[in-house]
């Protein structure tokens, strides 16, 4: 049987992914997962810079926030490995889902001082040594957090910032968006508040989807003055550059400058395609022996590219164009992607139709096509801003559906 085995792998392409496995280029680029080394963030370097500063500053708290898919929870690893390395703090990093309530949230941040609520126990042994009368502060703090959480299962955020208040250390909220109640979003605005009033070491990183910042606090009105907001937003044509070039660099192969030119350009400003369409790049090379990709390399890798993707975007894409009977929506909507701008016209959509199919589209009839592909609340692939006017309901369509497009 051990004899079969090499026949095997050769047919179900066991050999083939041993080698890619073995070359280590899926930690190189990584689409699926955020980044968690410093040195495989490329492209964000002023960004880190800037939100170290600000969370090694007295009193000074981080909200991030963006789109999805532009490196959002990669920043955030990033920054807070620097601050565990530079200023030697502890860092907890909390990855919510709808489930999570405040007390979920900083459950962990407790356990520091003894504050245990899945047992509902509190410990005086904290701290190997830290001292006795430290140990009977904490103890203390931690009785009081455990006796109010036993009374309603829910903590006020004044008595939790004042059993954190004598920690180093950072929190990460990573996917705030996610939480479901806008209360408990609200109560993690009034801790980063109250930390920061009481002058406590201890910071708070919130990371979440959202076109503003005031989404994921609630609309606090005094956290303002004590959180910086920091909205990441798509990178540059540079930026994308630099993470095709550096991870090559890295992994010791070479994208020619068309090559790179095209994944930049598909990419439309997100990291997320960047890495995927590098990965099977690269993947691709690894596994027939070569150091180079050229522009001509780029096609079998676009079609593995645009098998991997996300599913919602390949869901969305394929049921508003299918169509037996016309291609034209799977045409209009590959025109669409071609305009660089957020929002475009109709009149931009039309002349984007004909560079697409050689044929000229009336109003007339580009609207009843629009009828099937627009919607005002973004429940279609394509969503109305104004009367004529109109974008992608979900931006990062615009990357894939150029990747479909060119596979």
């Amino acid at each position: 049987m051990s004899e079969l085995f090499p026949a095997l792998g050769n047919f179900f392409g066991l050999n083939d992914e041993k080698k890619i496995a073995d070359s280590g280029i899926r930690n190189i680029f990584t689409p699926h997962q955020p980044i968690a080394e410093f040195d495989l963030l490329l492209g964000r370097k002023d960004e880190v810079q800037s939100l170290v500063q600000t969370l090694s500053t007295p009193g000074q708290h981080v909200l991030l926030y963006g789109e999805r898919g532009v490196g959002k929870s990669s920043l955030a690893n990033v920054v807070a490995d620097a601050l565990r390395v530079l200023l030697q703090t502890t860092v907890h990093i909390k990855r919510c889902d709808q489930s999570d309530t405040f007390e979920s949230i900083v459950r962990t941040s407790l356990a520091e001082v003894g504050a245990d609520l899945i047992l509902t126990g509190a410990s005086e042994e904290v701290g190997g040594e830290a001292g006795a009368d430290l140990k009977v502060l904490k103890g203390t703090v931690a009785k009081r957090v455990v006796a109010e959480y036993q009374v309603s299962h829910s903590l006020s955020p004044s008595t939790v910032a004042e059993a954190l208040t004598d920690l180093n250390g950072l929190l990460v909220v990573d996917e705030a968006d996610a939480i479901g109640n806008r209360e408990d979003r609200r109560k993690l605005a009034e801790l980063i508040k109250l930390l920061s009033d009481g002058g406590s070491a201890y910071k708070l990183m919130v990371v979440g989807i959202a076109e503003t910042g005031s989404e994921l606090t609630a609309a606090h009105p005094s956290v303002q003055r004590c959180l910086r907001e920091t909205k990441l937003e798509r990178m540059s044509d540079p930026e994308l550059s630099e993470i095709v070039e550096a991870g090559s660099e890295k992994a010791g192969i070479r994208f020619s400058e068309k090559a790179t030119n095209l994944i930049v350009a598909l990419s439309a400003g997100y990291p997320h395609f960047t890495h995927l369409i590098a990965l099977k790049c690269a993947e691709r090379a690894v596994v027939e022996d070569r150091q180079m990709i050229e522009l001509n390399n780029l096609q079998a890798a676009l079609q593995l590219a645009v098998r991997d993707a996300e599913g919602t975007l390949k869901r969305s894409y394929d049921d508003s164009t299918r169509s037996g009977a016309t291609t034209m929506y799977r045409d209009i909507v590959g025109a669409a992607a071609r305009i660089d701008t957020e929002e475009f016209s109709a009149s931009a959509l039309r002349e984007q139709i004909e560079e697409v199919t050689g044929n000229p589209i009336s109003q007339g009839s580009l609207n009843n096509y629009l009828q099937r592909l627009v919607t005002a609340d973004g429940s279609s692939i394509l969503q109305r801003s104004a009367k004529g006017v109109y974008r992608f309901s979900d931006p990062r369509m615009k990357s894939y559906v150029r990747m479909s497009r060119a596979a």
